[in-house]
């Protein structure tokens, strides 16, 4: 399967990936946002914010989780090769 960022480039030139890719590459996405959600979640209830250093380490984080995911294909990236 190709990596992530090859099938999204298809989606924004107007080109159609399969199905299983657009499948595949949904859930990445879904689990990125929902791993992404979470921690945004957590630190907006928190009562005190946590220091910027730990706040700049998560996004570093998230970070380098999308672009892993992008340099990856979907299988590889969910574990599924």
């Amino acid at each position: 399967m190709r990596l992530l960022s090859q099938i999204i480039d298809d989606l924004v030139s107007g080109e159609r990936p399969s199905h299983e890719e657009c499948y595949k590459a949904l859930q990445v996405y879904r689990f990125m946002l929902n791993a992404d959600h979470r921690l945004y979640r957590e630190e907006l209830m928190k009562e005190k914010r946590d220091p910027e250093w730990i706040r700049k380490k998560k996004a570093e984080t998230s970070f380098n989780m999308y672009k892993g995911a992008l340099s990856s294909s979907p299988d590889e990236w969910l574990g599924r090769r």
